[in-house]
């Protein structure tokens, strides 16, 4: 196995980088800055970046679509997104019983429903209003249904042929629930992993490798840690950063789909004295050892 190395990509300052989805087709990697609502698609072969803004909403995920386009749940609603022209049509609104939550993170299911969670409005990081955030499913038939809730802030996402792990990042765990592909239905949610916010942080986003084991980006200590979710145990710490401390999500990426892309914030107001210069950048790790799946895309 050759080093563990780690590489700044671009310093995009990112208010609030997340939602990191490796798109096969075109070989570029998509992700949003919640808070300055863009999306944005990087290509390591240019090393050129496309930036879209979101004008009405924040923009908690960004997907592909089968059918051309881009899905986006953005402020409280389900949408279609055309990257060359901004238009835009929603499918579903939710949450809004909650005026100030907002979208937060998401993802596709195996069998290509859009998963996303809200969460309530943040005036610090990591504090959010409490309990005012859902895990819901867009269907392909452009149906939704709320599949986990309350929670407080529903992140990371991933799936195997039968299981779902998913992370509500203030009960500082991952959990797992059996996952029908055929139905979507989840049930018999366990605790697989549990963390230690002193000194290892707030699990955020997460991505699955072939083997099945986890890669967990963990807020306020710039670090990603991979899990085996069946035993629980820890296997390995990687040091992304010591400035940028906030690492939110990860996901696996490249032509052999063993490089990994990790995304950073830059909340405001700022916790950390030494939080500067290349928080809220976007960073790669090569030599894990370890490939991904290809990411899922939107089937509706």
């Amino acid at each position: 196995m050759s080093a563990v190395k780690v590489e700044l990509v671009h310093n995009y300052d990112c208010q609030l980088g997340e939602g990191p989805h490796w798109d096969d087709q075109t070989q570029t990697l998509l992700f949003v800055d919640i808070d300055n609502s863009a999306i944005h698609r990087w290509n390591p072969a240019t090393k050129q970046t496309k930036t879209t803004i979101v004008k009405d909403s924040s923009i908690g995920a960004v997907v592909p679509r089968k059918s051309g386009d881009l899905m986006i749940a953005a402020g409280h609603r389900f949408a279609s997104w055309n990257e060359n022209t901004g238009e835009s049509e929603t499918f579903k609104e939710v949450n809004l019983e909650f005026p100030t939550s907002r979208f937060n993170d998401g993802k596709c299911d195996p069998a290509g429903r859009f998963w996303a969670g809200t969460m309530g409005r943040e005036k610090v990081a990591a504090s959010p209003d409490r309990l005012q955030g859902k895990l819901y499913c867009l269907d392909i038939d452009h149906s939704v249904k709320t599949k986990v809730y309350p929670v407080d802030i529903s992140n990371g996402l991933s799936w195997t042929s039968n299981t779902m792990y998913y992370c509500d990042s203030l009960k500082l765990t991952i959990d797992a629930y059996d996952y029908d592909v055929t139905t979507g239905e989840i049930k018999n949610m366990r605790e697989v992993v549990k963390f230690d916010r002193e000194k290892e942080g707030v699990p955020d986003g997460h991505c699955i490798d072939t083997d099945g084991n986890l890669w967990v980006a963990m807020f306020f200590t710039g670090q990603v840690i991979k899990v085996d979710p069946r035993t629980g145990e820890k296997l390995q710490y990687v040091k992304v950063s010591d400035i940028a401390l906030k690492t939110t999500s990860v996901c696996f990426g490249g032509p052999n789909l063993d490089e990994m892309y990790v995304t950073s914030a830059r909340n405001k107001p700022l916790i950390e004295p030494t939080e500067n210069g290349i928080s809220g950048a976007l960073f790669k790790i090569t030599g894990l050892g370890v490939r991904g799946p290809p990411a899922n895309v939107y089937e509706g």
